[in-house]
């Protein structure tokens, strides 16, 4: 597979040179006689702050698709190289995130002792058992008699309950996995979030964590860094488990990594097609408002096909298929394997060596791949090259551009006062500096503006979000009700499960039938409605605050033109191109910089373990009930005491639930007002202030500071004239340079998306 393009790389070096160059236009000035003091202020904090900003953004990628979809596989072609684990199929909520390096090096993230038990509770509420527990009020897995009792009530459950929708039971398999990782990491995990580095010839041994089940579960995500043409600078690719997994936290975690991707690329297996489940997360990704930036890969499996003819066939029917939830999806059928094979030749073992060689025979197939990924890769390289170029280049060239003009401008007007008497320069200099006093007020003016509509703008948002998420009556808790109160118990379906299991054993499956539908539930349809509601209130936060900041901008062009006509009255040449408007940043790129983040959306409901209690004492109630109807020689069917203790213990689960989900929205709904919103309305505040004050750099600097320090020194004059001389041509060099990184900046700005 071809390379990924990191042509930005040109495009990032020029920056950083001329930022360079503007850097020693400061030194030089300060080399004239009389200004080794003399400071240009926000000029310098701009420039010194570029070279850093520039290695902080990063573009995103999330590779999606369900399990046994060749994701990984995928991903070893792009990279040309083994440095995922292949067909490893652990359905755990790792996110394993690819950056470029220095040389390779494979990070693993834990959990926390915290986190583990944490975990293994909520997967304990209503565990059918009830002596296995320790007198501790609390599970902690570092204790052997906990992890002991627990491991003989998991042998002792009958085989129903390690099952649930014709897969393994996910709680059954996290608290399994557990137990059996224990060993491995109990040396190194601590109750902080530990991290342990595989670099060189050790990377390969984290194949061992992220590909083993038992020891996976312990892992909160890996970061590999890997030297390769196929991961460019700044940029992350992340390799994210089956989208069909059955946990619906692990899907809660992959849509917090997606409200951050830029781009998203779909694997989708050519032995299955696309399925039910391709189907439900693709909608639920529509629902979010990000389905506009995703590739779909059709992963050819040359074996399945008989004939370019069948494969050809499958591509056009996947087609027609997304086309019915993205019109004009853009799909793109090639073998992962084959191209993964191709880049390995000579490294290949003699099995993948001869599946190679054989399936170079088959010319039409092979030819049809290499047509598709050739031109994958073109569409990727350009998305990836207009997102970075427009992300991480464009507000540095803005305010760059305006430094440029500003010391253009600086250098003009020195010369001139330079070439005058001492009396006549300072007169010119005070003219002015009362015309520059004329932005100065301006953005005094429009700051107090923005502080005064602050809390206005936090008030409408807050409003929205009560109205939205308030627990008792919000729209999120109206459905969540709505859900939960037409959720249908059968308790009749259990009868076989309360003669096999019995009691405890089927309320525990009761119960996680519930939760998994309510967490699905949630998942599915109310994550995206938060996410779409979030973006809409950032959006409207954004809106109120650059309306305000509008009506300056007529401000603005006035004062700049009476500057021009001031410059032109007194002879002093300068750029009159007029300040070029810059808005906010993108809320990520505010996101990233300010430090702020969004409440996650995985975060599992935490059920009280007074369902449990309730439930118990709901059946030894009809128990008692049915011996007194014995006694009174009343019939009394059998096993009718459990089934109506289960009714009434799933209605009290519902309770309990809608107690447990009101205070969960009710932080949630603090949160995301008071962390989030309410902050991101004042750093948009600020940030618009800073917008407009880079506009105005151009015209911010002291020009008439020569005028004050001029030495009578005919050499110190001379020298003077020199320097200036030298300033003013490297000027027109750094404007050139500029000039031509917006041209390429514009033509990368309109390929299409």
């Amino acid at each position: 597979m071809m390379t990924v393009m990191d042509g930005y790389r040109f495009q990032k070096s020029a920056i950083l040179q001329i930022n360079q160059d503007v850097r020693f236009l400061f030194q030089t000035a300060k080399s004239i006689p009389g200004l080794a003091d003399f400071s240009f202020g926000d000029w310098e904090k701009t420039c010194a702050a570029i070279p850093g900003q520039l290695t902080e953004e990063t573009i995103r990628v999330a590779v999606v698709g369900p399990i046994k979809s060749g994701k990984s596989t995928f991903l070893n072609a792009l990279l040309r190289g083994d440095y995922l684990k292949r067909g490893a199929g652990v359905v755990t909520s790792i996110v394993t995130r690819i950056r470029a390096g220095e040389r390779l090096k494979a990070t693993l993230y834990y959990k926390s002792w915290t986190e583990v038990n944490e975990d293994m509770e909520l997967a304990l509420v209503l565990f059918p058992s009830l002596n296995w527990r320790s007198a501790e009020d609390r599970f902690d897995i570092r204790r052997e008699r906990e992890r002991s009792e627990l491991q003989q009530a998991l042998n002792a459950l009958n085989a129903d309950l390690r099952i649930s929708e014709d897969g393994r039971n996910h709680n059954m398999v996290l608290l399994s996995s557990y137990l059996q990782g224990f060993e491995t990491v109990r040396r190194f995990l601590t109750d902080q979030q530990a991290t342990q580095h595989y670099e060189a010839e050790r990377f390969i041994e984290h194949w061992k964590y992220a590909g083993n089940e038992s020891l996976a579960v312990y892992l909160r995500d890996i970061q590999l860094d890997i030297h390769s043409d196929g991961v460019g600078s700044n940029i992350e690719i992340a390799d994210c488990q089956g989208s069909d997994s059955s946990n619906p936290l692990h899907l809660a975690m992959i849509q917090d990594y997606l409200r951050l991707a830029h781009l998203l690329i779909y694997v989708i297996s050519s032995r299955t097609g696309l399925r039910r489940a391709d189907i439900k997360f693709l909608t639920m990704i529509k629902k979010m408002g990000i389905l506009d930036n995703i590739l779909f890969v059709l992963n050819c499996d040359f074996s399945e096909h008989p004939s370019i003819e069948d494969l050809k066939a499958l591509a056009g029917r996947v087609s027609e298929e997304l086309a019915l939830i993205k019109s004009r999806p853009d799909v793109y059928a090639f073998s992962a394997l084959f191209n993964l094979f191709e880049s390995l030749d000579g490294r290949l073992a003699e099995k993948d060596r001869r599946r190679l060689e054989h399936w170079r025979s088959e010319s039409e197939l092979v030819n049809f791949s290499n047509q598709e990924t050739r031109r994958f890769i073109s569409v990727f390289n350009e998305i990836l090259g207009r997102q970075r170029y427009m992300l991480l280049f464009q507000n540095h060239i803005e305010r760059l551009s305006a430094i440029a003009v500003g010391m253009s401008n600086w250098v003009g007007v020195n010369r001139d006062i330079l070439s005058r008497d001492a009396a006549s320069a300072r007169a010119i200099a005070e003219r002015i500096r009362r015309h520059q006093q004329r932005f100065g007020q301006i953005l005094s003016a429009l700051q107090s503006s923005l502080s005064g509509v602050v809390p206005k703008v936090k008030q409408a948002v807050g409003a929205d979000v009560n109205r939205f998420l308030e627990p008792t009556s919000g729209e999120i808790m109206k459905a969540i009700q709505t859900f939960i109160s037409g959720y249908r118990l059968v308790p009749e379906n259990y009868l076989e499960s309360l003669r096999g299991s019995g009691f405890f054993q089927t309320l525990y499956q009761v119960f996680q039938a519930f939760k998994q539908a309510l967490d699905g539930f949630i998942t599915e349809h109310i994550n995206p409605d938060i996410i779409r509601f979030i973006a809409a209130e950032e959006l409207k936060i954004r809106d109120a605050l650059e309306s305000i900041a509008e009506p300056y901008q007529g401000l603005i062009e006035d004062a700049y033109r009476e500057f021009c006509s001031l410059m032109n009255q007194l002879g002093i040449s300068i750029e009159c191109s007029g300040p070029e408007r810059t808005g906010v940043p993108s809320v990520e790129t505010l996101l990233r910089s300010s430090g702020l983040s969004l409440p996650s959306l995985a975060t599992t409901i935490g059920y009280t373990a007074r369902i449990r209690t309730e439930a118990i004492l709901r059946r030894e109630f009809y128990r008692v009930v049915s011996g007194f109807k014995k006694i009174m020689k009343k019939p009394v069917k059998p096993g009718e005491e459990d089934l109506r203790a289960i009714r009434e213990g799933m209605q009290r689960i519902k309770r309990e639930t809608r107690k447990s989900l009101e205070f969960h929205l009710k932080d949630y709904q603090e949160n995301l007002k008071f962390r989030y919103l309410f902050i991101l309305s004042e750093t948009v505040a600020q940030r618009l202030a800073e917008a407009v004050t880079q506009q105005l750099q151009a015209y911010s600097a002291d020009f008439g500071v020569l005028a004050d320090r001029l030495s009578t020194k005919q050499g110190d004059k001379e020298r003077a004239a020199a320097l200036l001389a030298d300033m003013d041509a490297r000027c027109r060099r750094i404007g050139e340079a500029l000039g031509r990184l917006k041209q390429d900046l514009s033509g990368d700005a309109r390929l299409p998306s």
